[in-house]
């Protein structure tokens, strides 16, 4: 629970606010973008909310910050009347799950709806609701491990879900080493009709991306977007095995067709087909 005797006196004055536990992982200036944004380094409170709609946002951004740094001092009505919208639908069959984990560094999971069943992007963090929703968007048959950072609280939804965990043999560990389908080169593996899984080490030795309805890329650490300066980017800061590496495999998705990229973390953007190319060739040449 976000403390209040922590609050950061950069705050927006008001019932909302942000501690100073915060990692600034950005999950919150990216679900409510009008509500918090990036101070030295941490995030804050850059106004309070107004009205049923943004008290929404505010609900989302406090359930799905990973280190419950996220409060609301003396809750208005709006607040306690503001519905439990996670996850949150995003385009085509796609949702946001939210609930990030501490132990991914708050990364972002996704959930997609599909014929064949569903697939969890990445853990959340197990929360008993949003189980309960998922379940009624037809649970979860495979969850796809984008690679090693990003599993989180996996064991507890395949226990609640019986699901198929899949991973790169490259990137097991201790933790991960029962997983269902392990994987293994760097051929793509077709997990269905419309579904590609693509091998892309660099990040990590084993990490991979997916491939969905030739349009929607789910990148993991492999790739992000930079929301200020408008583009596509690969970070070597945060690169833990190979840029070499993370470079050839970015060669491998330049002639893709890709409208939508859901990194792991900073959020989902529409980038557009040529974009997306554009970037891409910024970043290799």
């Amino acid at each position: 629970m976000a403390r209040y005797d922590l609050h950061n006196k950069n705050n927006s004055p008001g019932p909302l606010f942000v501690d100073t536990t915060c990692i600034d992982c950005g999950t919150c200036f990216h679900i409510a973008p009008d509500l918090f944004h990036e101070q030295n380094n941490l995030s804050v409170v850059n106004r309070q909310p107004e009205g049923l709609s943004e008290w929404t946002q505010a609900k989302e951004a406090i359930l799905s910050c990973p280190t419950t740094s996220i409060g609301v001092q003396h809750p208005p009505h709006e607040f306690k009347t503001a519905p439990l919208t996670l996850p949150r639908h995003i385009t085509d069959a796609i949702y946001f799950c939210g609930h990030t984990s501490a132990d991914s560094y708050g990364a972002t999971a996704y959930l997609i709806k599909t014929p064949e069943g569903n697939i969890l992007i990445d853990s959340p963090r197990f929360n008993s609701h949003l189980a309960n929703e998922i379940e009624k968007l037809g649970g979860v048959k495979w969850m796809f491990l984008s690679h090693q950072d990003d599993v989180a609280d996996h064991k507890k939804f395949h226990e609640h879900f019986n699901c198929i965990r899949i991973i790169h043999k490259k990137d097991l560990q201790e933790d991960t080493k029962a997983c269902e389908l392990i994987l293994d080169g760097e051929e793509s593996f077709e997990l269905g009709p419309e579904i590609k899984i693509i091998p892309t080490p660099g990040h990590t030795r084993g990490h991979m991306v997916l491939y969905y309805k030739n349009q929607f890329l789910f990148t993991g650490d492999h790739l992000f977007y930079d929301y200020e300066a408008s583009k596509i980017y690969a970070s070597k800061s945060v690169n833990w095995y190979s840029w070499s590496e993370q470079v050839q495999s970015i060669h491998k998705l330049i002639n893709l067709n890709v409208d939508w990229i859901f990194p792991g973390h900073g959020g989902w953007f529409q980038v557009g087909n040529d974009k997306f190319k554009n970037d891409l060739e910024q970043i290799i040449k």
